[in-house]
C-alpha cells in the first residue's frame, strides 16, 4: 500500500507541475500551444492510472485546459493524440483524446489533415461503439481534404494503402458505415428509426443522438455535402468493388444527382459477381428495409442474378412487400423525413409506384424464366400466380374498376407476368384448366385496349402447359372451353367486349393434336364461321387445317396422325355442336335440314369448308403410304387425284369398302349433294358441287344409288349462268343419271328435258343460250357415262342422244358464241372418247376436222384436245388412215405456236390419237366405276412407232421452235404411254434426245428435258439407268457440250448482242453475215466460243431440275465431281445455282462428311478457279470459299489462309462489279472469322496463328497500302477490328501496325479536305484543322492506335520506340502528326514505367516538333510533351524547360513565342505537379510571358500565371529570376521582346508595391534588385503601351523613400526619369507622363519643390491657340485619348487638362502642410503664368486664365474636383500664411458660379463640393472673425442663394443648402 501511495503522490506531483507549466503560459497563446504540444499527451496518459485521485486530477487539469483553449488560434497536437488513441485501451484516455482531436482537427492546415487521415482509418474497426462513433465523425470531417487520384493512375493503385485501409476489415468497416451514412435522414434520431438503419446505426452516426452533429451553423457537419464526399471517397481506389457494392447501390438510388451519378458509375464498372449467395442475401435484406427508390434499384440487380431465383421465400416476400400500397413504418410515422429532408407520405407517388411495380414484374419475369431450371419452382410459381390473380381481381375483374394509365400499365404487367410464371410452373389439371378459363374470360370481357396484348401473351404462355396428348378428362374439358369461347356471339352477350376466336384457334392448334376432330372443327369455324372475320383468325384457322404445319416442325413433340375423316363427318354433319336455331315465319317454325344444323346463319359459309376438308383427308388417308408432305402438298394432292392414274386407283380402292349411304362416306356424299342443290345459299353451291364431283368420281357404284333418282334436281345447275356450275352440274348429272340404279323412266325424263332445251340453239341468247350449252354438255356426259357404266339397252339411247348434237361446222363460224363453241368442243370430246358420234367418212373432215384445225392453229387448246379425241374414235381398219394422217400432220404443224401450254395439249392429243385408250390421259376421263372395258379401243402400233421416230428425229433439229415443240411432245408421249412396248424399246434413244435438249437455251426446253430424263430413268431397266447416269456425269464434268449448228440455229437470246441498227445477232446465219460485213472471218470462231460457253451454263442450269438429281443420287459419284459441284452451287446464274443445290442435296446424304474428306480437293480447286478467266467462275469461287470456311475450325484451312486472303483481296479489285461484291463478302467473312476468334479466345494458339497469317498480308502493299480504294478501305477496316479485339496476340505486330496506322491517318483522309484546305482563308483553315484533329482522336483508326498501345509491354516497347521515333521524324501529314502526339500521351500515361527511360529521347524530338508550323500539330505535341514530363528524369525536364526559355528569348517571330506558350500552358494544365516541381523556372518565365506583346502568347501565359501563382508575393519570391529574364529581353535586338521585358519590369514594380500591403513592411532589397531593370525599361523609346510602365512608378518611388533618402544618386535618377518621361515628344504618351510627373512630386517631398520644373514642361500645352495665326493651316481632328478618365475627350483637351492638373497637384506636400495659403498662391501664379499676357500684379484682380471659354469643358469635367481637393488639402493643413481671401476668391472665380449652364448634374454637384471646401477653408483661415459677415462670405451667400433658385435638381439643391449651413 505504501508503494502505491508513493506512486500516486508522484503522479499527482507530475500532474501539478504540468498544470503549472501550462497555466504559466496562458497569457501567451503561442507559448501555450507549444507547452500543450509537449505536455498534453503525457498528461492524458495518466487518465489510465489505477488510482482514482490521479484520474480525478487529470479530469481537473483537463477542465482548466478546456478554459485556456477557447481561442480559435490554438491548435492541439492532434497527430500525437491520434497515435495515443490508437495505442491505448483506456476508455477515459480515448475519451479525452477524441475530445481534443475534435477540438483542433478543423484548425489543422491541409497537409496536417492529410497526414492525419491514414492514422484515423488504420485499425478503425477496433474499439467501443462510442469511441468509434466519434472517431468516424472525425474521419467524416477529414473527407474534404482527401484528394482522390484519377482512376487507373499509379497513385490510385496505392491509394488504399496510403489511406491506411490495407487491412481488409478496416476497408469493409469504413465502406459499410459510409453506405449507412448515405441512408441517414436529415432529422434522424434514435426515437425515429430510418429505413435501412437500426437505432444503433442512427446513434452511431449522430454521436448518440447529439442534435448538432449535422447542424453546420452549430459547428456540425453538412449532411448533403458529406454524403457527396463519402460517395466520391467510395469511388476511389481505397475500396474494392465488393466492399463498396452495397454503398454504391445506395448512392445510385439517391435523388441527389451528384451522388447518384457516382453510384451509377460504380455499378456500371463493378466486377462483383451477382451469383454470390451472401451478396444476394444482403440485397434481399436491404430490400426488405428500404424505401421504394432503393427497392427499385435492388430489384434491377436481383433481376440479373440467377442465384437470386433460388431464394424462393425471399421472392415471395419481395412480391408481398412491393404490392403493399403503404409501409408500416411510414404509416406509423407520417411526418418522418426521408434522406432528402422531404416528409414521407403513406403512399408512394404514382410515378414511383409505377416504377416499383415495373421493376417488380421485370424481376418476377426473370425469376419465372430462370427459376425453374435452378430450383424446385412449383410452390413459389403457383403462389405468385395466385397473388397476381388476386392483384388483378383487386382492381376489378374481369372489368377493372378504374382505367387510368398507371392502373392499365400495372394490369398489363400482371397479366404478362402470370403468363411467364405459369409457363415455368408445373400445375395440376384443375389449376391449369382454371387458369386457362380465367384468362379466356379476361380476354373476352376486359375492356382495356392496352391490356389485351398482355392477356393474349399470357394465354400463349399458358398454352405451353397443354402440350398434347392429354388424358381424357383434360381433353374433354379443354375442348369444352375452346368450343364455348369459339362460338360466343358479341351481339347477343352484353358482357363480351371482344372476340376470343384467334386465341381459341391458336390454342386448338397448339394444345390439341392434329388428329383431334374438335380442334379441326374450331379451325373450320375460324376460317369461314363469320362473314367479316379478321384475317389473323382466318390465317390461324388455315394453319390448323394444314398438315404441313405439323410435319414441318419436326422438333416439336406433336402427333402427326391425320384426323379420322369418319369421325369428322359424324361430328361436322351429324352431331350437335351448335345449338339448333330456327327461323320463324308467319308464326310457324321451319326446321333446317339435319345436315346443316351445325351451320346456322352466317356459319353456312363453313359448310363447304368442312366438306372440302373431309374430302382432302379422305384422299390423304387413301394415299397415306405413298404421299409425303411439303409446302405445296395441297396442289400436289389435287394433281394426283385428277391426273395420276395410280393415285386415282388407290383412292377408288380405298373407298370401295363404303357401299351404304348410312356409312360416313354416304353421309358426306349426301351433305355435298344437299349443299349443291340448296337454293337459299348460292355462295356454297359451287364449292359443294366441286366436292361432290370429286367424291362421286371415286365412289363405289352401290353407294351412289340412293342419289341417282335425284339427278333431276341438278337441272338448275346445268341451266346456270355460271360456266363453272354448268360444268360441275353436267359432270354430276352424268355420274348420277347414268347410274344403273336410276330407273329408265327417270333417265328418259331427264334426257328428254335436256334434248328439249338443246333444240333452241339457233334461236336463243343470253341465259337461255347458257341453258342450251349446259344441256349439250350434260347430254355428252350422260351418254358417255352410260357407255362407261355399260348400261344394258343404252346403245340406241346413246346414238339418239348423239344425234342431237350439231356438227362443229355449224357452230364454228366467226359469228358463233365462243362459249358455245368451246362447250361443243368439250361435248364432242366426251362423245368421241366414249366411241360415240358421227362415223361418216365423207362428211367428217368438213364437218369436224377442218373447223377444229382452224381453231387449233389459233392456239385453242380445247380444239387441239378435241382433235386428239376425234382421232381416237376413228376406226383402225385402215380406211380412216388418211383422215388420221391429216389430223397428225396438222398437229405436227403447230410447232410454230409460242404458247407453251398449247404444246402440252398437242402432245396429249398426239398420245390420244395413236395410243387411244392405252394412253393414261384417255383413261383419266373415266370418273365412274366400270364393269368392263368394251369401250376401250387399242393402240395404233404403226402410227405410234412412226410418231416416236419422227419426234426423236425432230429432237436433233437446230430449229428452235421445232426443237422446243418436239421435246415437249416427246415428253408427253413418254409420260402418258411409257408402259407401252413401242416406247419402252426406244427409251435409250429418248434419253439421248433429252440429253441433247439439256443444252438448249430455252428454260422450258431444259425443264422438259430434265423431266424427260427423270421419267426415262424411272421407266428404264438397270442397264438403262447405269447408262443414263454415266451420260449425265460426263455432261457435267466433261470439257463441255458440242454444238451442232445450222443457219437457223439460235445461239444467243434476242438483244443479247445488238448490232446498233436495231437488230441483234441470234443465229449462226447472223454470225456469218456479220463476219462478212466486218471482213473478219475470225469473228465466227469468237462468237461460237461465246455460244459454247452459254450452252455450258445452260446445261448446268438444267442439270438438277425435276428429279434429274435423283438419278445421280442412286449411283456412285466420282470424287472429281465434288469440287466442281460445290463451286457450281454458288454460280451467279440462279438457275444453275438452284439446280446444283438440288443435285448436291440428292447426291450427298451427309454433306459434313463429304466436306471434311474432300476439303483439300475442294479448296485447291476453288483457289485455282478464283483467279480464272471467266467472271462466273471467279464470282462463284469467292462465294464458295466464304461458305466453305465459315464455321470451320481454323486448323482445317490454316495452310490456305494466306492464299485465301491474297486471292480475295486481289479479286476485290476485279473489273466485274458482281465479282467485286462477292470478293467483298469473302473478305468480310475472313475478317469476321478472325475478329470473332479474337473475341472468343484472343490469346489462343488459333487466334495467334490466324494473326500470323493475316496481319503481314493486311499490312503489306497489297493490303492497307493497296492502290485500289476498295481493297485499301476493307483492309484498314479489318486491321482496326483486329486492333480492337486482338489483345495480347497483337504484341508481335504492334510496332509495325503503329507505323502503318499512323501513316493511314493522313493517306486515308478524303481528298476533298485538301481541296477545301487550299481554297479557304486562314481563319477557316484553323477551324478545318480542329475538325481534322478531332477526327483523328474520335475516328476508328485513332481508336485502333489506342487499342494497340493498350497491349504494349516492356518487350514491345523496345521495338516500338525506334519506329515511333522515326515516324515522328518523317511524318508529313497533319493527321499523322496529331496521331504521333496522342501515341506519346498514351505511352506516357499508361506505360510510364516502361516508357520512362525513353522519355529523354522523345523530349529531344519534341524540341523541334512542338514548333511545327501547324497550330494543331504544335499544340498536340505540346500536350504530348506535358505527358512526357511526367515520366522524364529531373535532369531532362530541367534541360527541356531551359531550352524552351532560351527559344523564347531568342525568338524572332511571334509564332515561335506562341509555340513556347503552348508548351508551358499544356504542362500547366496536364501535369501541374511536375509544373510545380519546375516552378523556379516556369513561374518567372510565365510572368514574363504574360506581358508579351502578342495577344495569344500573353493570354496563354496569363492563364498559367493565374493558375499557379497570381499574387504579388509570388512575384517578390521569384523577383531575382524575373529581373534576370527581363534584363535578357531588354538586351535583345527584338523590340517585341524589349517591350515585353519592360512591361514585366513595370508589373514587378507594381507587385513589389502591392506586397507591402500584405507584409506591412518594405523590402529594400527588392527595390535595389528591381530598380536597374526598371530604369532600363523606362529608358526605352515610347511604344504603344509604355504608359503601363509609368503607372507603378510613383508608387515605387513612394515605396523607395527610405532608400532615396540615403542615396542621392538614386533620388536624382528617379526625379530625372519623371522629368524625362514628361518631356517625351509623343502625343498619346504625354498625358500619362504629365500625370506621372505630379504623382512623383507628390510621392516624396525629398525632391523639393518641383512646381517650377513642372511649369516649364507643361506651360506650352496650356497656351490658348490664336486662331488668327496660321489661318490657312489645315484643320485636323485630334483622336480621342485612351488615357484613364479621359471621358471621351480628344487627346489635345486631355493633354491640356493633364498639364493643368500637373501644375495644380505638383506642389510640395510638406510646404502645403506648413503654409497652405502660400502654397495655393504659388499654384495660382504657376497656372496664371502660362497665360501669354500674364502680369504678376494682376493675378488676383483679373479674371482667372482658366476661366476662359477655351477651358470650359476642362473646368466642368475635371477642374471642379481638382479645386475641391486643393482646398480640402489647405483646410486640413490649418491656419497660417497670408490672407486667404484672394486665393479663395480666385478659386470661386473658376467655378462658374455666375453661369447658367454648368454641365451635368454630377459636374454641378462637384462644383457645389468645391464651393463648400472654399467656405470651410475661409472659416479655417479667418481666425476670430465670422466668415459669414465678411464681404466674401456675403458674396458667397448671395451666389449660392441665386444658384439654388436656378437649380432644378433636388439633389444639387440639397448640396447647396449644405453649403449655406456650413457658411452659417
Amino acid at each position: 500500500m505504501t508503494s502505491l501511495t508513493e506512486e500516486e503522490k508522484k503522479d499527482i506531483s507530475l500532474l501539478d507541475g504540468a498544470e503549472w507549466t501550462i497555466l504559466s503560459a496562458s497569457s501567451d497563446e503561442k507559448k501555450l500551444e507549444e507547452k500543450l504540444r509537449v505536455y498534453l499527451c503525457p498528461l492524458l496518459l495518466k487518465a489510465g492510472s489505477p488510482h482514482v485521485r490521479v484520474r480525478n486530477k487529470v479530469i481537473s487539469v483537463c477542465g482548466n485546459i478546456n478554459k485556456l483553449i477557447q481561442s480559435p488560434t490554438i491548435v492541439l497536437p492532434v497527430a500525437s493524440l491520434m497515435d495515443q488513441f490508437k495505442q491505448t485501451d483506456s476508455p477515459l484516455i480515448k475519451h479525452f483524446d477524441l475530445l481534443y482531436i475534435q477540438h483542433s482537427v478543423a484548425r489543422l492546415d491541409r497537409h496536417e489533415q492529410q497526414q492525419l487521415m491514414p492514422k484515423a482509418l488504420k485499425d478503425i474497426r477496433n474499439g467501443s461503439a462510442a469511441s468509434l462513433s466519434q472517431l468516424f465523425n472525425v474521419v467524416l470531417r477529414l473527407l474534404p481534404i482527401i484528394k482522390v487520384p484519377s482512376r487507373g493512375s499509379q497513385e490510385d493503385a496505392g491509394f488504399r494503402e496510403a489511406m491506411g485501409l490495407s487491412h481488409l476489415e478496416d476497408a469493409k468497416y469504413v465502406a459499410d458505415w459510409l453506405g449507412k451514412l448515405l441512408l441517414l435522414p436529415a432529422n434522424a434520431s434514435t426515437e425515429r428509426p430510418a429505413p435501412g438503419l437500426t437505432q444503433a446505426d442512427i446513434s452511431f452516426l449522430t454521436l448518440a443522438g447529439k442534435k448538432d452533429t449535422w447542424n453546420p451553423s452549430a459547428g456540425g457537419l453538412n449532411l448533403p455535402e458529406t454524403r457527396i464526399l463519402a460517395a466520391n471517397f467510395l469511388a476511389s481506389g481505397a475500396f474494392t468493388d465488393v466492399e463498396r457494392f452495397i454503398p454504391a447501390l445506395y448512392a445510385a438510388s439517391s435523388t441527389d444527382y451528384r451522388i447518384s451519378r457516382v453510384g451509377e458509375d460504380l455499378l456500371k464498372r463493378t466486377s462483383v459477381s451477382l451469383e454470390d449467395k451472401t451478396l444476394v442475401q444482403k440485397l434481399y435484406d436491404a430490400h426488405s428495409k428500404l424505401q421504394p427508390p432503393y427497392r427499385i434499384r435492388i430489384l434491377g440487380m436481383l433481376g440479373k442474378s440467377e442465384v437470386a431465383t433460388t431464394f424462393t421465400d425471399e421472392v415471395l416476400a419481395v412480391f408481398r412487400r412491393n404490392m403493399e400500397l403503404k409501409s408500416h413504418t411510414e404509416a406509423e410515422n407520417p411526418t418522418f423525413m426521408d434522406i432528402n429532408q422531404r416528409p414521407t407520405t403513406q403512399k408512394s407517388s404514382g410515378l414511383e409506384q409505377t416504377k416499383l411495380h415495373r421493376a417488380l414484374f421485370e424481376f418476377i419475369n426473370w425469376v419465372a424464366r430462370i427459376g425453374p431450371s435452378k430450383t424446385d419452382f412449383n410452390d413459389v410459381g403457383m403462389n405468385l400466380v395466385n397473388m397476381l390473380k388476386e392483384f388483378v381481381q383487386s382492381q376489378g375483374w374481369p372489368r377493372p374498376l378504374r382505367q387510368s394509365l398507371d392502373d392499365s400499365v400495372l394490369r398489363s404487367r400482371a397479366y404478362e407476368t402470370i403468363g411467364i410464371l405459369a409457363k415455368g410452373t408445373t400445375m395440376d389439371d384443375h389449376g391449369r384448366l382454371g387458369l386457362a378459363a380465367w384468362l379466356f374470360r379476361s380476354l373476352s370481357e376486359d375492356p382495356t385496349p392496352d391490356v389485351v396484348v398482355n392477356i393474349d401473351g399470357a394465354l400463349s404462355s399458358v398454352a405451353a402447359l397443354f402440350k398434347p396428348p392429354h388424358n381424357f378428362k383434360v381433353n374433354v374439358e379443354l375442348q369444352s372451353i375452346l368450343v364455348s369461347y369459339m362460338l360466343l356471339e358479341e351481339e347477343t352477350d352484353d358482357d363480351l367486349v371482344r372476340s376470343t376466336r384467334h386465341a381459341v384457334a391458336k390454342w386448338a392448334n397448339n394444345c390439341l393434336p392434329f388428329s383431334d376432330v374438335q380442334a379441326r372443327w374450331i379451325d373450320i369455324v375460324a376460317v369461314a364461321g363469320r362473314l367479316d372475320e379478321r384475317s389473323d383468325v382466318v390465317e390461324e384457322g388455315h394453319k390448323g387445317l394444314d398438315p404441313w404445319t405439323y410435319h414441318a416442325n419436326e422438333d416439336e413433340d406433336k402427333s402427326k396422325d391425320l384426323p379420322d375423316w369418319q369421325g369428322m363427318v359424324d361430328q361436322f354433319f351429324k352431331a350437335s355442336l351448335v345449338p339448333l336455331k330456327s327461323t320463324v315465319e308467319g308464326g310457324m317454325e321451319i326446321d333446317v335440314h339435319p345436315l346443316f344444323k351445325n351451320y346456322p346463319g352466317d356459319m353456312i359459309q363453313a359448310f363447304p369448308v368442312a366438306l372440302d376438308y373431309c374430302r382432302k383427308i379422305i384422299f390423304l388417308t387413301a394415299l397415306a403410304d405413298n404421299f409425303t408432305f411439303d409446302a405445296g402438298w395441297q396442289q400436289r394432292l389435287e394433281a394426283l387425284a385428277q391426273s395420276d392414274l395410280n393415285s386415282r386407283k388407290a383412292i377408288r380402292n380405298y373407298l370401295a369398302q363404303f357401299t351404304y349411304k348410312e356409312q360416313p362416306f354416304g353421309v358426306l356424299l349426301s351433305a355435298a349433294f344437299e349443299g349443291m342443290v340448296r337454293e337459299d345459299a348460292p355462295k356454297i353451291v359451287e364449292s359443294c358441287a366441286r366436292s361432290f364431283v370429286d367424291l362421286a368420281s371415286f365412289a363405289p357404284k352401290p353407294i351412289l344409288g340412293f342419289l341417282a333418282s335425284r339427278s333431276e334436281e341438278l337441272l338448275p345447275l346445268i341451266k346456270s349462268n355460271r360456266k363453272e356450275l354448268r360444268t360441275l352440274g353436267s359432270k354430276a348429272l352424268g355420274i348420277l343419271a347414268a347410274h344403273p340404279e336410276n330407273s329408265a323412266e327417270a333417265l328418259e325424263k331427264v334426257t328428254a328435258r335436256l334434248v328439249e332445251i338443246t333444240k333452241n340453239l339457233k334461236m336463243v341468247v343470253g341465259a337461255d343460250l347458257n341453258a342450251v350449252e349446259g344441256a349439250f354438255l350434260a347430254l355428252a356426259h350422260l351418254a358417255s357415262r352410260l357407255v362407261y357404266y355399260s348400261s344394258a339397252g343404252s346403245a340406241d339411247r346413246m346414238r339418239e342422244v348423239a344425234s342431237v348434237f350439231p356438227t362443229l361446222e355449224e357452230v364454228a363460224s366467226a359469228t358463233s358464241v365462243a362459249s358455245t363453241r368451246e362447250t361443243l368442243f368439250e361435248a364432242w370430246s366426251q362423245l368421241w372418247t366414249a366411241g360415240l358420234g358421227q362415223q361418216n367418212q365423207n362428211s367428217l373432215v368438213k364437218a369436224f376436222v377442218d373447223p377444229l384445225i382452224v381453231y387449233a392453229k389459233k392456239g385453242d387448246e380445247k380444239a387441239i384436245a378435241t382433235l386428239g379425241r376425234l382421232a381416237l374414235s376413228l376406226p383402225s381398219d385402215g380406211s380412216w388412215d388418211d383422215i388420221l394422217g391429216k389430223i397428225l400432220a396438222q398437229l405436227y404443224a403447230l410447232y410454230e405456236l409460242k404458247q407453251v401450254e398449247v404444246h402440252f395439249a398437242v402432245g396429249e392429243a398426239i398420245a390420244a390419237a395413236v395410243a387411244r385408250w392405252d394412253a393414261e390421259v384417255v383413261q383419266l376421263t373415266v370418273d365412274v366405276e366400270t364393269i368392263s372395258h368394251e369401250y376401250w379401243t387399242p393402240k395404233r402400233t404403226a402410227q405410234l412407232t412412226a410418231v416416236l421416230e419422227k419426234l426423236l428425229m425432230d429432237c436433233k433439229t437446230t430449229k428452235p421452235s421445232l426443237l422446243k415443240a418436239s421435246g415437249i411432245w416427246l415428253f408427253c408421249l413418254i409420260q402418258r404411254c411409257s408402259h407401252l412396248e413401242e416406247v419402252q424399246s426406244r427409251l435409250r434413244l429418248c434419253q439421248v434426245a433429252f440429253m441433247r435438249l439439256l443444252s438448249a437455251r430455252d428454260e422450258l426446253v431444259q425443264e422438259t428435258a430434265s423431266r424427260g430424263l427423270a421419267l426415262v430413268y424411272e421407266k428404264g431397266d438397270a442397264g438403262l439407268k447405269s447408262d443414263l447416269t454415266k451420260d449425265l456425269v460426263a455432261s457435267f464434268t466433261g470439257l463441255g457440250p458440242q454444238i451442232k449448228v445450222e443457219e437457223e440455229t439460235e445461239l444467243f437470246d434476242a438483244g443479247a448482242l445488238p448490232t446498233g441498227d436495231g437488230k441483234s445477232v441470234t443465229s449462226y446465219k447472223d454470225i456469218i453475215s456479220l463476219a462478212n460485213e466486218v471482213g473478219d472471218p475470225s469473228l465466227v470462231y469468237k462468237f461460237m466460243s461465246l455460244a459454247t460457253n452459254a450452252a455450258t451454263w445452260s446445261t448446268r442450269s438444267a442439270f438438277g431440275r425435276f428429279g434429274l438429281s435423283n438419278i445421280l443420287s442412286s449411283s456412285e459419284v466420282d470424287p472429281k465431281l465434288y469440287p466442281k459441284l460445290y463451286r457450281y452451287r454458288f454460280d451467279p446464274n440462279t438457275n444453275v445455282q438452284r439446280s446444283m443445290n438440288d443435285i448436291w442435296k440428292a447426291l450427298i446424304k451427309d454433306p459434313n462428311v463429304v466436306l471434311e474428306s474432300q476439303f483439300d480437293n475442294i479448296m485447291n480447286d476453288l483457289l485455282n478457279s478464283i483467279l480464272g478467266r471467266e467472271w462466273r467462275v471467279r464470282e462463284a469461287s469467292c462465294s464458295a470459299i466464304a461458305e466453305l470456311i465459315s464455321g470451320r475450325p481454323f486448323p482445317k484451312y490454316e495452310k490456305y489462309y494466306k492464299d485465301i486472303w491474297a486471292a480475295a483481296v486481289k479479286v476485290a479489285d476485279d473489273v466485274k462489279a458482281t465479282v467485286r461484291n462477292a470478293a467483298g463478302k469473302l473478305c468480310m467473312t475472313l475478317s469476321t472469322t478472325l475478329v470473332r476468334q479474337l473475341e472468343d479466345s484472343g490469346s489462343s494458339a488459333t487466334a495467334k496463328s490466324m494473326m500470323n497469317e493475316a496481319l503481314p498480308f493486311l499490312l503489306s502493299d497489297k493490303g492497307i497500302e493497296s492502290s485500289a480504294e476498295e481493297v485499301k478501305y476493307f483492309c484498314v477496316s479489318t486491321v482496326v477490328k483486329i486492333a480492337k479485339r486482338g489483345g495480347s496476340a497483337l504484341k508481335p505486330y504492334i510496332p509495325t501496325m503503329m507505323v502503318h496506322l499512323l501513316g493511314l491517318l493522313s493517306t486515308i483522309e478524303p481528298e476533298a479536305i485538301n481541296y477545301y484546305y487550299q481554297r479557304v482563308g486562314e481563319a477557316n483553315r484553323d477551324k478545318l484543322d480542329k475538325l481534322r484533329a478531332n477526327a483523328v482522336s474520335q475516328g476508328p483508326i485513332g481508336e485502333a492506335i489506342e487499342d494497340c498501345l493498350r497491349n504494349v509491354d516492356a518487350e514491345v516497347m523496345e521495338q516500338l520506340v525506334p519506329k515511333l521515333s522515326e515516324t515522328i521524324k518523317t511524318a508529313i501529314g497533319m493527321p499523322t502528326k496529331i496521331g504521333c502526339g496522342r501515341a506519346i500521351w498514351t505511352l506516357s500515361t499508361k506505360h510510364g514505367i516502361n516508357f520512362e527511360k525513353h522519355a529523354p529521347a522523345f523530349l529531344n524530338l519534341m524540341e523541334k516538333h512542338t514548333l511545327d508550323r501547324n497550330d494543331e500539330v504544335s499544340q498536340g505535341y505540346a500536350r504530348a510533351t506535358a505527358y512526357l514530363l511526367r515520366v522524364a528524369p529531373d535532369a531532362a525536364k530541367q534541360r527541356f524547360i531551359e531550352k524552351f526559355i532560351d527559344l523564347y528569348l531568342e525568338s524572332d517571330t511571334e509564332a515561335r513565342r506562341q509555340k513556347v506558350a503552348d508548351v508551358v500552358l499544356a504542362l500547366s494544365k496536364i501535369s501541374p505537379d511536375h509544373f510545380n516541381a519546375l516552378e523556379t523556372l516556369l513561374i518567372p518565365f510565365s510572368f514574363l510571358g504574360k506581358h508579351d506583346t502578342d495577344e495569344y502568347t500573353q493570354k496563354a501565359f496569363k492563364e498559367v500565371w493565374d493558375t499557379h501563382a497570381g499574387t504579388h508575393l509570388t512575384v517578390t519570391k521569384y523577383l531575382k529570376e524575373i529581373v534576370s529574364l527581363a534584363e535578357k529581353t531588354l538586351s535583345t535586338a527584338q523590340w517585341a521582346l524589349k517591350h515585353g521585358g519592360a512591361l514585366t519590369a513595370a508589373d514587378a514594380a507594381e507587385s513589389v508595391v502591392g506586397a507591402r500591403a500584405v507584409t506591412h513592411h518594405v523590402n529594400v532589397e527588392h527595390v535595389k534588385t528591381l530598380w536597374p531593370v526598371y530604369d532600363k525599361a523606362l529608358l526605352l523609346k515610347t511604344f504603344p503601351g509604355k504608359e503601363k510602365l509609368l503607372e507603378p512608378f510613383p508608387k515605387f518611388v513612394e515605396l523607395s523613400k527610405e532608400l532615396l533618402g540615403k542615396d542621392d544618386k538614386l533620388a536624382a535618377a528617379s526625379k530625372k526619369v519623371a522629368i524625362r518621361e514628361a518631356k517625351r515628344n509623343n502625343d498619346a504618351y504625354r498625358p500619362h507622363a504629365f500625370e506621372c510627373l505630379w504623382r512623383v512630386a507628390a510621392a516624396w517631398d525629398g525632391f523639393g519643390d518641383m512646381l517650377p520644373d513642372i511649369k516649364t514642361i507643361v506651360a506650352p500645352y496650356l497656351e490658348i491657340e490664336d486662331e488668327t495665326k496660321d489661318g490657312d493651316a489645315m484643320e485636323v481632328d485630334t483622336p480621342a485619348s485612351n488615357s484613364k478618365g479621359s471621358h471621351g475627350l480628344d487627346l489635345k483637351t486631355v493633354t491640356k487638362w493633364k498639364a493643368l492638373e500637373a501644375l495644380a497637384k505638383g506642389y510640395n506636400r510638406s510646404n502645403m502642410n506648413k503654409e497652405p495659403t502660400r502654397t495655393l498662391r504659388e499654384i495660382i501664379i504657376a497656372v496664371e503664368s502660362t497665360d501669354p499676357n500674364f502680369k504678376p500684379a494682376q493675378v488676383f484682380t483679373t479674371k482667372p486664365y482658366i476661366s476662359r471659354p477655351e477651358f470650359d469643358i476642362i473646368r466642368k469635367t475635371y477642374w471642379y474636383e481638382c479645386a475641391k481637393d486643393l482646398l480640402e488639402a489647405a483646410t486640413v493643413a490649418g491656419t497660417g500664411g497670408t490672407d486667404p481671401v484672394p486665393v479663395i476668391r480666385w478659386f470661386l472665380s473658376t467655378l462658374d458660379l455666375d453661369a447658367e449652364d454648368t454641365g451635368l448634374e454630377s459636374q454641378r454637384i462637384a462644383r457645389v463640393k468645391a464651393v463648400k471646401s472654399a467656405i470651410e477653408l475661409g472659416k479655417t483661415m479667418v481666425n476670430g472673425v465670422d466668415f459669414k459677415t465678411m464681404e466674401l462670405g456675403k458674396e458667397i451667400q448671395g451666389l449660392v442663394t441665386g444658384t439654388i433658385e436656378k437649380e432644378r435638381s433636388l439633389d444639387v439643391q440639397k448640396e447647396w443648402k449644405e453649403c449655406l449651413k456650413v457658411l452659417e
